[in-house]
């Protein structure tokens, strides 16, 4: 399976963005990828044929596979069917979210220090 996995007829591709390795890794697999290590040369090499560190689609029959690439540090591929990948999808939706939230507290934080701060240096 992990061959016809690799022989991919690629159509479109799902960019990862700056996700860290471990996140994406996380992400994959809390949406129900599932992680298949290239154990031979030759699937090694045939991972390595793979576009790296993105999620592409691979027709398998009338079903589309979703594979993400990682030959540069786990040499393994993520599998996951079409449940999977929108599972994925909105897992990163949420990400970014909560994301956005902690960069928006920071930001009211900082500026409630920066109000703060400047009697500070009036007293002094």
């Amino acid at each position: 399976m992990f061959a016809v996995m690799l022989t991919l007829s690629l159509f479109a591709c799902a960019s990862t963005g700056n996700i860290k390795r471990a996140e994406m890794e996380k992400l994959l697999r809390a949406s129900g990828f599932k992680m298949r290590v290239a154990d031979t040369a030759e699937k090694l090499a045939q991972l390595k044929k793979l576009p790296q560190h993105k999620i592409i689609p691979h027709e398998e029959g009338d079903k589309i596979v979703y594979i993400y690439a990682d030959a540069e540090n786990c040499n393994c591929a993520y599998a996951g069917d079409e449940e999977a990948y929108k599972k994925y999808q909105k897992l990163i939706q949420a990400k970014q979210i909560a994301d956005e939230d902690r960069r928006e507290a920071i930001r009211q934080r900082q500026q409630q220090q920066d109000s703060n701060s400047s009697s500070f240096g009036r007293d002094w």
